[in-house]
């Protein structure tokens, strides 16, 4: 056989079976990229590298003498997936129990501070990458909750105290809860502004400084 038949044979066998000569092909549906793999033969998934609109909306600088909170409402066309949920708080002069509840929302929540998109003081609900477009939803810190849903998750711990007479200690490092990592869903509200979750803090108690911060990441889809 020529070399030149040889080659068409070795062509066709490759048209007709690609998956016994070069495995299964995954073509990006935006470019001509093909998937590889690694030496360990794993096809690897990029971190961080998702193109759905992803925000923050966080809050500092509270008191945490009493209650904080953060209400979060769906737009009328796009709901969202929780998928972090921050605490910060300070010591007290006395130790006390705190604890964090996170809540399904049946209704609107109305007063507290409405935060702004985009704001550059210390709150803000803003876009992860510029250009996304600004959250048309409602955050909403230290409001009165809409009507409360089921309980999605709580968690708490014991604040440490400060002895009479003493420096400040140093509070307990954020307390961070994150959805949707190892696979399984993640907290999910619909579409709607009657719609949303309610984060709410109970206070450290007395002596607690202004120290208390709150925040939810969250993916709008």
């Amino acid at each position: 056989m020529s070399v030149r038949k040889t080659l068409q044979v070795l062509i066709l066998l490759g048209v007709a079976f690609p998956a016994a000569s070069q495995g299964i092909v995954i073509k990006s549906g935006a470019t001509s990229d093909l998937a590889t793999v690694d030496t360990n033969k794993n096809v690897r998934v990029s971190m961080g590298q998702s193109s759905r609109a992803t925000y923050t909306c966080s809050a500092s600088g509270l008191a945490t003498t009493a209650a904080y909170a953060l209400s979060l409402e769906s737009e009328v066309s796009r709901g969202f997936k929780v998928t972090q949920i921050c605490v910060s708080t300070s010591s007290a002069t006395a130790a006390a129990l705190q604890t964090v509840t996170v809540r399904r929302e049946t209704a609107a929540s109305s007063g507290g501070t409405a935060i702004t998109a985009e704001g550059t003081g210390t709150s803000a609900v803003s876009q992860h990458v510029p250009g996304t477009g600004n959250w048309g939803g409602v955050c909403r810190l230290t409001g009165t909750a809409g009507t409360a849903g089921a309980l999605l998750d709580s968690f708490g711990w014991t604040v440490g105290e400060l002895g009479a007479g003493a420096a400040d200690p140093a509070s307990q490092p954020a307390y961070c809860k994150r959805y949707g990592i190892e696979g399984e869903q993640a907290p999910t509200v619909a579409s709607g502004t009657a719609n949303g979750i309610d984060v709410r803090v109970t206070a450290a108690g007395a002596g607690g400084l202004a120290s208390g911060a709150i925040s939810i990441t969250f993916i709008a889809e």
